[in-house]
């Protein structure tokens, strides 16, 4: 291998060994003094590297330096002479007293020369048992230096010394400083004796031991160096250094294929740039890279990483004696590489295991599926590694794939991928992957057509697919896109984990279609698939509460008229075909903006919103009339229908809901009482009625406006407070059942004030009905769920412990049924109870038994989602009507409040003490607890311990207060 070794002509052992041996005869001063008469361009740092080189005309400026300063002619040779202890490196003395003897070592010595100078050549001209002749050559274009000879005759000299022997006699009469054509060294010694004893005679100190020491020591530390590395260039750079301070050579290469990438990862010492490159190929190709070369291979049981080299001047052989020293950091070296990347996999799994549950908690939030998607591809590329991702969905009538989200795109990228979508006839790629639904990848070069167009117009390298599927049906793709010379290595790994994003992102995007496809049922006829009056009274509260002065809202009640005629005569099959008939032409009279809803039955209901004239309302009530002129034609048959309206509106601001929706409802009553297909309210002399009606109190009107203002600003103004009632429980077996012996607190219900600015504190029944009919009642359980929560933690802890053998202290809250609905509910009792420090069965929660529990879709997936939490389900007010015995098995539920309506009456009829006891061993055969709500007499306690119930609530034992739960004082003396 042919090497320039540019400046690099004298080790850094030489140097560092100049300034040591300064230093030890002369101290700080002497060698502060060397460094300034030397006045050569390194500095002392880089002057005691050893793995740094300098050129001859620093060695030369330090040799004369030191003469100056310590006024010694002749320093140089007693610097030569101290190698062997402090200058020769540890494995140059463990390979030469690896030779056996000094005859040997010189015979070597020519070979090792490269390892301090590149400015001189040695030969061996003679070598016995106990002489030898050696000529020392300094190459052309150096000005030869006494002071060099002077250094050579003293490293020379101490080959002896590694045996145990007197250094060796030196006569040099011919040097090259006297006009001689080269230096002559003729060197004798004494010969090693057999007896072990007389060597040790001349042995001081073991230079062996000392240097494996050192070379231990050397190792030990480039180990824990190595293994400390957090990164893959700390980690490279070490290895080329240690390796260049351990084998002494001009110039050191190490070649590795990056693990991640297959990319060539090149470090090099005192190589000159412009040759790294060619250097590094040749050395990973492996081939004989020539005799002035010493590789290895860099190793481990797991893997091949590269090689490691230690190269010499062109014309100097390489000592192959130094392969073992280079094998042992390579060994290290592979080592390393093997723990920072088991390291760095660590990490990536870490980092992706997080990222994979933040995926499944946003994706468990996501409401839609464009939400949905935006999730999935936001969070791909740092799961999948790679630099871009989108996800398209499937059109299995168009038979083709378009964007619905995308992520590391830049605008016109992103443009260009939305524009156009897919066709799977288009791209045989595509059409395959659907075909066999399996994760696929697909590079530039190998792909044509559209596809390849993209890849190259987006600079993309290469794209993985995979297809998201739920139940076997193709729902869409997800992509990950790589930029060039960013395809990983492992593309295997990279597809397993985007198949297993996809299976997330199917699993949410069918989750999103599903609860879109729930929600819509829950807000629209599914009849005709209009509007209900859930969904109507939303949308007129929103438009009543957005109209401004001098804006109407007009609201049209229409009830077909006869329509059980149709029924009982025609049968309900055509009732049904009716009312969609009837749907499809109302929607045809309505203007753009207007609303048309089936509230029940046979009535709809139009709401027109930006009304400025009565008339305007008047000429579509006539056109919904109208409309009904023509026969319905009903299985081949025509049939005639009419309709009667009612017809309210209201002008400005602050609208009541029901107000209007009750004053429609009144005008199409009246208009059915004066002979129906007509108008009610509006002419025949009844104008007052429809558009008076709602006003026709206005102090009461505005007494309801201020109240609803206030009311609304009460959760903002912190004006809502809770009040606790405790929940007792028996534990104890007592002769006197009517007594507070036995009974200890163990919860409580939050109950909800409000502190009114003007009227003082309100109960409940004064502004939940209200609260309802804003819509704010969800908003003020959600606040309820985190006061509740936030008062238990701070009780005192004695408090919450409770005795011995009994679960902690709970807080009850109720829930209503728009709540139950809310998305932010589930999220809002999880952060509660995390930032209180409470276990989830500390919260229990109560639904108000109706059959809005059934009802409404998603409550019980709801309910059940809390109680896989932890949180306790109560069902309150249990027994008022709208219950069944099922119920208790289709709900999620813990417990059951028994309505006080059945415990007022114990103690003075059989009867409610049958009920009582058939709810309690109904609910233990369920497995579920029962409450005694409404506990007001020693008696109806005394008959509740008697039946078996063990939980009860009521005034007798406490009444709500703002701090914590207490039982009564009072209760035994309440007996009296």
């Amino acid at each position: 291998m042919q090497v320039d070794a540019g400046g690099r002509e004298t080790s850094g052992v030489t140097t560092r060994l100049i300034l040591s041996y300064v230093q030890d005869h002369g101290g700080d001063a002497a060698l502060d003094a060397l460094l300034r008469v030397a006045d050569v361009p390194e500095s002392r740092a880089e002057l005691q590297d050893e793995t740094r080189w300098v050129s001859y005309t620093t060695r030369i400026r330090l040799f004369e330096a030191a003469v100056d300063v310590l006024k010694d002619p002749r320093c140089p040779l007693g610097m030569g002479a101290t190698a062997l202890r402090d200058g020769l490196n540890h494995s140059v003395v463990l390979v030469l007293r690896a030779l056996g003897s000094p005859r040997q070592v010189y015979r070597q010595l020519p070979r090792s020369v490269p390892k301090f100078s590149t400015t001189s050549t040695m030969e061996m001209l003679e070598c016995g048992s106990d002489h030898a002749v050696i000529r020392y050559t300094l190459h052309e274009g150096y000005q030869h230096s006494r002071l060099d000879c002077l250094y050579a005759q003293g490293l020379i000299g101490v080959v002896p010394n590694i045996f145990g022997l007197p250094a060796a006699e030196i006569r040099h009469e011919e040097c090259e400083s006297d006009g001689a054509p080269a230096c002559i060294y003729h060197l004798s010694w004494a010969e090693r004796s057999r007896m072990p004893f007389r060597r040790r005679r001349h042995k001081e100190i073991d230079p062996e031991l000392v240097a494996l020491r050192g070379q231990l020591q050397k190792l030990q530390s480039t180990a824990a160096e190595l293994v400390g590395g957090d990164d893959l260039e700390t980690v490279l750079r070490r290895i080329t250094d240690r390796a260049a301070a351990a084998v002494v050579a001009p110039m050191h290469l190490l070649a590795v294929l990056d693990p991640e990438t297959s990319k060539p990862r090149v470090y090099g010492v005192g190589i000159p740039e412009a040759q790294v490159g060619a250097l590094a190929t040749q050395l990973l190709e492996g081939g004989d890279l020539g005799p002035n070369v010493v590789a290895v291979e860099v190793r481990s049981a797991r893997r091949h990483y590269g090689r490691l080299a230690a190269i010499y001047p062109t014309n100097q052989r390489g000592p192959e004696n130094e392969r073992f020293m280079l094998t042992a950091y390579a060994g290290h070296a592979a080592v390393a590489l093997d723990l920072l990347l088991a390291l760095e996999s660590s990490r990536r799994q870490e980092s992706r295991s997080a990222a994979l549950l933040a995926l499944a908690h946003q994706l468990r939030a996501a409401s839609d599926a464009t939400t949905a998607a935006e999730v999935v591809v936001s969070m791909l590329p740092q799961i999948v590694g790679c630099d871009a991702s989108s996800i398209r969905v499937w059109d299995p009538a168009l038979g083709q794939l378009s964007t619905l989200a995308s992520s590391g795109l830049s605008a016109g990228e992103r443009a260009l991928w939305d524009a156009k979508p897919i066709r799977a006839d288009d791209t045989p790629e595509m059409l395959q992957m659907l075909t066999h639904q399996e994760t696929a990848l697909v590079t530039r070069g190998e792909t044509v057509g559209p596809l390849r167009e993209w890849l190259e117009a987006m600079n993309i390298e290469g794209v993985a697919a995979t297809p998201l599927l739920a139940d076997q049906t193709l729902l869409g793709v997800a992509t990950a896109w790589w930029r060039p010379g960013q395809l990983p290595a492992d593309t295997a790994e990279a597809m397993v984990r985007l198949q297993g994003v996809g299976e997330y992102a199917a699993t949410a995007l069918h989750n999103a279609r599903l609860w879109s496809t729930l929600q819509h049922q829950s807000l629209h006829d599914a009849l005709t698939g209009l509007p209900n009056r859930l969904l109507l009274t939303r949308l007129l509260e929103r438009t009543l509460a957005e109209a401004t002065t001098a804006e109407g809202v007009t609201v049209l009640y229409c009830d077909l008229d006869r329509f059980k005629r149709v029924n009982d005569s025609w049968g309900h099959l055509a009732g049904d075909e009716l009312l969609r008939q009837v749907a499809a032409r109302l929607r045809g009279v309505l203007r753009p903006g207007d609303t048309v809803a089936r509230l029940s039955g046979d009535e709809f209901a139009l709401l027109l919103p930006g009304l400025i004239e009565p008339d305007a309302a008047t000429a579509v009530a006539e056109r919904v009339l109208g409309c009904f002129a023509e026969p319905f034609r009903i299985d081949g048959r025509m049939l005639r229908v009419t309709t009667s309206v009612g017809i309210a509106t209201h002008i400005g601001p602050s609208g009541r809901v029901d107000q209007l929706l009750r004053t429609a409802d009144a005008g199409m009553y009246t208009a059915k009482q004066r002979g129906r297909n007509q108008l009610g309210g509006v002419g025949h002399g009844q104008d007052a009625v429809a558009f008076g009606a709602e006003r026709a109190d206005d102090r009461d009107e505005m007494s309801d406006v201020t109240l609803e203002r206030e009311l609304r600003e009460a959760l903002a103004g912190d004006q809502l407070r809770l009040v606790f009632q405790p929940l007792v429980q028996a534990t104890d077996a007592t002769d006197d059942w009517a007594t507070s012996e036995g009974l200890h607190v163990v919860g409580a219900e939050a109950l909800l004030r409000w502190e009114h600015p003007r009227l003082g504190l309100l109960a409940p029944a004064a502004f939940l009905t209200l609260a309802e009919d804003l819509g704010l009642i969800a908003e003020f359980d959600l606040w309820a769920i985190e006061a509740a929560v936030t008062a238990l933690a701070s009780w005192p802890a004695d408090l919450r412990a409770n005795p011995a053998g009994a679960r902690p202290l709970h807080v009850a809250v109720n829930l209503s049924s728009a709540a139950l609905v809310d998305p932010r509910l589930f999220d809002v009792v999880r952060g509660a109870l995390m930032r209180a420090g409470l276990e989830a069965d500390q919260l229990h929660l109560e639904v108000v038994e109706s059959r809005a529990l059934l009802d409404v879709p998603a409550v019980v997936e709801r309910l059940g989602e809390l109680r896989r939490l932890g949180v306790r389900i109560a069902l309150d007010d249990f027994g008022t009507g709208y219950s069944t015995l099922s119920w208790l098995q289709r709900l999620p539920v813990d417990c059951i409040k028994i309505d006080r309506t059945f415990i007022s009456d114990l103690g003075g009829s059989p009867a409610a003490c049958a009920l009582v006891q058939g709810i309690l061993a109904l609910a233990a055969e369920l497995r579920i607890e029962v409450v005694a709500e409404g506990v007001e007499t020693p008696e109806q306690l005394d008959a509740l311990r008697r039946s078996g119930c063990r939980l009860f609530q009521g005034y007798l034992l406490g009444r709500p207060q703002p701090g914590p739960p207490v039982l009564a004082g009072a209760l035994d003396a309440a007996r009296l």
